[in-house]
Protein backbone atom coordinates (compact mmCIF):
# COMPACT_ATOMS: atom_id res chain seq x y z
CA UNK A 1 0.00 0.00 0.00
CA UNK A 2 2.91 2.34 0.67
CA UNK A 3 4.20 1.80 -2.85
CA UNK A 4 0.80 2.67 -4.41
CA UNK A 5 0.54 5.82 -2.29
CA UNK A 6 4.00 6.98 -3.38
CA UNK A 7 3.18 6.29 -7.04
CA UNK A 8 -0.11 8.24 -6.72
CA UNK A 9 1.63 11.20 -5.09
CA UNK A 10 4.33 11.11 -7.78
CA UNK A 11 1.73 11.07 -10.57
CA UNK A 12 -0.20 13.93 -8.99
CA UNK A 13 3.02 15.94 -8.66
CA UNK A 14 3.93 15.29 -12.30
CA UNK A 15 0.42 16.25 -13.43
CA UNK A 16 0.64 19.50 -11.45
CA UNK A 17 4.03 20.36 -12.99
CA UNK A 18 2.66 19.65 -16.45
CA UNK A 19 -0.38 21.85 -15.76
CA UNK A 20 1.75 24.73 -14.50
CA UNK A 21 4.06 24.56 -17.52
CA UNK A 22 1.11 25.06 -19.92
CA UNK A 23 -0.55 27.77 -17.87
CA UNK A 24 -0.90 31.08 -19.71
CA UNK A 25 2.15 33.21 -19.12
CA UNK A 26 1.55 36.79 -18.06
CA UNK A 27 3.57 39.59 -19.56
CA UNK A 28 4.60 42.75 -17.83
CA UNK A 29 3.18 45.91 -19.30
CA UNK A 30 3.20 49.52 -18.35
CA UNK A 31 3.79 53.03 -19.44
CA UNK A 32 6.82 53.74 -21.58
CA UNK A 33 8.55 57.03 -20.78
CA UNK A 34 10.83 58.44 -23.47
CA UNK A 35 13.75 60.35 -22.00
CA UNK A 36 15.58 63.14 -23.74
CA UNK A 37 18.93 62.11 -25.22
CA UNK A 38 22.21 63.81 -24.31
CA UNK A 39 20.74 65.33 -21.13
CA UNK A 40 23.38 66.06 -18.47
CA UNK A 41 23.38 63.43 -15.74
CA UNK A 42 22.78 65.95 -12.94
CA UNK A 43 19.49 67.21 -14.39
CA UNK A 44 15.94 66.00 -13.74
CA UNK A 45 13.51 64.81 -16.39
CA UNK A 46 9.79 65.54 -16.44
CA UNK A 47 7.34 64.01 -18.88
CA UNK A 48 4.51 65.44 -20.93
CA UNK A 49 0.84 64.82 -20.51
CA UNK A 50 -1.55 65.11 -23.44
CA UNK A 51 -2.13 68.86 -23.64
CA UNK A 52 1.03 70.01 -21.84
CA UNK A 53 1.71 73.56 -22.99
CA UNK A 54 5.21 75.01 -23.38
CA UNK A 55 5.73 78.78 -23.31
CA UNK A 56 8.65 81.01 -24.25
CA UNK A 57 10.15 83.65 -21.93
CA UNK A 58 7.47 86.17 -23.03
CA UNK A 59 4.71 83.73 -22.07
CA UNK A 60 3.82 83.02 -25.71
CA UNK A 61 2.67 79.47 -26.44
CA UNK A 62 5.33 77.70 -28.50
CA UNK A 63 4.24 74.05 -28.29
CA UNK A 64 1.39 71.82 -27.10
CA UNK A 65 2.09 68.11 -26.60
CA UNK A 66 -0.39 65.75 -28.23
CA UNK A 67 1.46 62.71 -26.84
CA UNK A 68 2.06 61.76 -23.23
CA UNK A 69 5.30 60.54 -21.62
CA UNK A 70 7.81 62.46 -23.74
CA UNK A 71 10.80 63.71 -21.78
CA UNK A 72 11.90 67.27 -21.07
CA UNK A 73 15.02 68.24 -19.13
CA UNK A 74 14.50 70.63 -16.22
CA UNK A 75 17.12 73.39 -16.12
CA UNK A 76 15.60 75.48 -13.31
CA UNK A 77 12.44 76.72 -11.65
CA UNK A 78 10.56 80.02 -11.47
CA UNK A 79 7.74 79.74 -8.95
CA UNK A 80 5.31 77.12 -10.23
CA UNK A 81 6.98 77.15 -13.67
CA UNK A 82 9.76 74.81 -14.72
CA UNK A 83 12.46 75.94 -17.12
CA UNK A 84 12.83 73.07 -19.59
CA UNK A 85 14.55 72.02 -22.77
CA UNK A 86 12.09 70.32 -25.12
CA UNK A 87 12.78 68.09 -28.10
CA UNK A 88 14.25 64.64 -28.52
CA UNK A 89 17.85 65.85 -28.09
CA UNK A 90 19.04 68.12 -25.28
CA UNK A 91 21.74 69.81 -27.36
CA UNK A 92 19.36 70.64 -30.22
CA UNK A 93 16.30 71.26 -28.04
CA UNK A 94 14.33 74.46 -27.54
CA UNK A 95 14.17 76.42 -24.29
CA UNK A 96 10.73 76.86 -22.76
CA UNK A 97 8.66 76.98 -19.59
CA UNK A 98 5.92 74.62 -18.40
CA UNK A 99 3.60 74.76 -15.44
CA UNK A 100 4.70 72.13 -12.92
CA UNK A 101 1.11 70.82 -12.69
CA UNK A 102 1.09 70.13 -16.45
CA UNK A 103 3.91 67.56 -16.37
CA UNK A 104 4.50 64.22 -14.69
CA UNK A 105 7.50 62.89 -12.84
CA UNK A 106 8.50 59.30 -12.21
Amino acid sequence: MKKNTLVTIGLLGAAYLLFVSFKKKTTLSGTVYVGQTNAPTSTDQVYSKVGTKVYDKNNNLIYTYDTANLGMTVTGTSGSKLNVIIGSDFAAGEVGFVDSADVQTI
